[in-house]
């Protein structure tokens, strides 16, 4: 069965797939920066460090699925599936 966008079940699922592992690579990647900027820039106190660290996490999280999201809708704009 086709969708809207004429891409069949096995061309949703693999371009899913393939936004969800850049994804994954975008939050990590925003994470590492935010966690350098806090190292370097920030010199957290031991006090604060597990806020740091959930921030740092959130960061990877949110920025995981915004370039999910981005990856995808990219990719079906493109009508594109691999």
């Amino acid at each position: 069965m086709l969708d809207r966008h004429l891409w069949c079940e096995n061309c949703v699922a693999a371009a899913r797939g393939e936004a969800g592992r850049v994804g994954w690579m975008c939050g990590a990647v925003m994470a590492a920066f935010l966690a350098a900027w806090i190292y370097f820039v920030q010199q957290p106190s031991a006090m604060l460090l597990g806020g740091w660290i959930g921030a740092v996490l959130a960061t990877f999280w949110l920025g995981a699925r915004a370039g999910r999201e981005l990856t995808y809708g990219v990719l079906r704009f493109r009508h594109r599936p691999r």
